[in-house]
């Protein structure tokens, strides 16, 4: 199907106001002081890298419309008072503010019996098109597995760098998921974990998780996946009071060992200007006592406990048996992850954080060629 471009058919102005009217009825407002701070002419724009020149304290504070004359080609020439500055804007720049289209990589919530998406590794890296529905995968859906990959230790940051940079923490640049003696985190060690995201003492938290199986000869510890978002999603839809109190209440959260003491404030659910789920927190492990006002206590763990029980629905998890060379990559402001139990076995994964910026970045250029990054 051809796209017909919308065009504007009638402009009128009225002090720092103007009204467009659109082919198809839409009507925009347009403030003057917004246009004039966002022209898009050489003497506003850097011509080839499109970052401001001006800052919004150089501009008039009672800028105006001295003229608007709509072009035959649907742009729009503007000459604002007092300082006489012109700019012309084009239909399509305008029209992305009248009508903001919809995310290509917004949350796909889950559904029942959810399939983690499954890529090799040597077409994500010998092919663009692969490398893209890869990513588009871990951005839409929160994960996506890498099968086939090498079993050669590190080869997880390769990984990682294939769309971004490795995050260093306390743990260095990657670590092992390997059970030991003594262990200073109970990941480190043959329990079962319940789901949870990671770090959530940091501030910010690592955006993204990937964990590569080198070994797995044990008779369990299945990764546990759960996708937090539709878990928030059912909460405010079965008890708008639980999910209000869970987003707006402050709680801290810390992780101390011999090296370091990491803490942090947030609520277990966060949410954007527009309502929408944007983070999820949740560690049983890592969470402080709340230091809550005494009469807020009861409304907090009623709305934590139903969070709690919700994120324990065997329905609602992907349950992943890891083999030599699979890679997990995942949200972890998400998707929460455990582990099964296990009693006898060697399981060896190794694991690092990267920020999921980086796969947003790349997806937005429309490109296929995704192989770099450029600062």
């Amino acid at each position: 199907m051809r796209h017909i471009m919308h065009h504007i058919t009638n402009i009128e102005t009225a002090g720092d106001w103007a009204t467009a009217t659109w082919s198809d009825g839409l009507t925009q407002s347009l403030y003057a002081p917004w246009l004039r701070d966002n022209a898009q002419d050489p003497e506003t724009v850097h011509p080839g890298n499109g970052q401001r020149l001006i800052d919004i304290s150089e501009l008039p504070a009672d800028s105006r419309f001295q003229s608007v004359i709509l072009r035959e080609d649907g742009a729009l020439d503007v000459t604002f008072d007092p300082d006489g500055h012109s700019c012309r804007y084009t239909p399509d720049w305008l029209r992305r503010f009248a009508e903001p289209p919809a995310d290509p990589f917004a949350p796909r919530l889950w559904r029942r019996r959810f399939e983690v998406p499954r890529f090799r590794y040597d077409a994500i890296t010998a092919f663009p098109e692969m490398k893209r529905e890869w990513l588009t995968a871990v951005a839409r859906d929160g994960i996506a597995l890498v099968t086939s990959a090498p079993t050669a230790p590190e080869t997880v940051c390769a990984i990682a760098e294939l769309f971004g940079f490795v995050r260093h923490t306390n743990y260095g640049k990657l670590f092992d998921v390997v059970s030991v003696e003594n262990p200073t985190n109970l990941a480190f060690s043959s329990a079962g974990l319940m789901v949870h995201t990671d770090n959530p003492y940091r501030d910010p938290v690592p955006g993204l998780q990937l964990l590569h199986c080198l070994e797995n000869e044990s008779d369990g510890g299945g990764s546990l996946f759960v996708d937090g978002f539709q878990v928030a999603e059912r909460l405010r839809r079965e008890d708008p009071d639980a999910f209000r109190t869970l987003t707006t209440t402050w709680l801290p959260f810390r992780f101390r060992d011999a090296d370091v003491d990491l803490q942090a404030r947030a609520p277990l659910i966060t949410v954007d200007d527009k309502g929408r789920v944007v983070t999820i927190r949740y560690n049983n492990r890592s969470i402080a006592p709340a230091d809550l006002p005494a009469s807020d206590l009861p409304d907090f763990y009623r709305a934590y406990r139903k969070f709690s029980g919700l994120l324990r629905n065997p329905e609602t998890e992907a349950v992943l048996r890891l083999t030599p060379g699979d890679c997990v990559v995942f949200d972890n402001m998400r998707i929460l992850h455990g582990r099964k139990s296990f009693a006898k076995g060697r399981r060896w994964l190794q694991g690092c954080y990267a920020d999921k910026d980086a796969i947003f970045g790349c997806l937005r250029l429309g490109s296929h060629d995704i192989g770099s990054l450029q600062l």
